[in-house]
């Protein structure tokens, strides 16, 4: 979907600069408010909540490590037939 948004001129120098900030075009910028301001309460709590908790700063490396380590303890909880 395709979507033209005017804006007034006094607004456009702030949407640059936040996005300039942030690494992005004013588009990329536009489409990251729009998709943040969708998602479902539920996730944005989860978001809020690791954002607190320092977490929102990992790594890909860091979460696969992360992800890895719970699904191993995962495993190992597990009863295994025979033991």
């Amino acid at each position: 979907m395709n979507l033209t948004i005017q804006l007034p001129d006094e607004d456009v120098p702030a949407l640059k600069a936040k996005a300039t900030a942030l690494g992005l075009s004013a588009q990329q910028y536009a489409l990251h408010v729009l998709e943040q301001d969708l998602v479902p309460e539920w996730l944005r709590k989860s978001w809020e909540s690791a954002k607190e908790a320092g977490l929102d700063q990992l790594s890909m490396d860091e979460i696969d490590t992360e992800i890895a380590a719970a699904r191993k303890a995962q495993r190992e909880a597990k009863p295994r037939p025979g033991e």
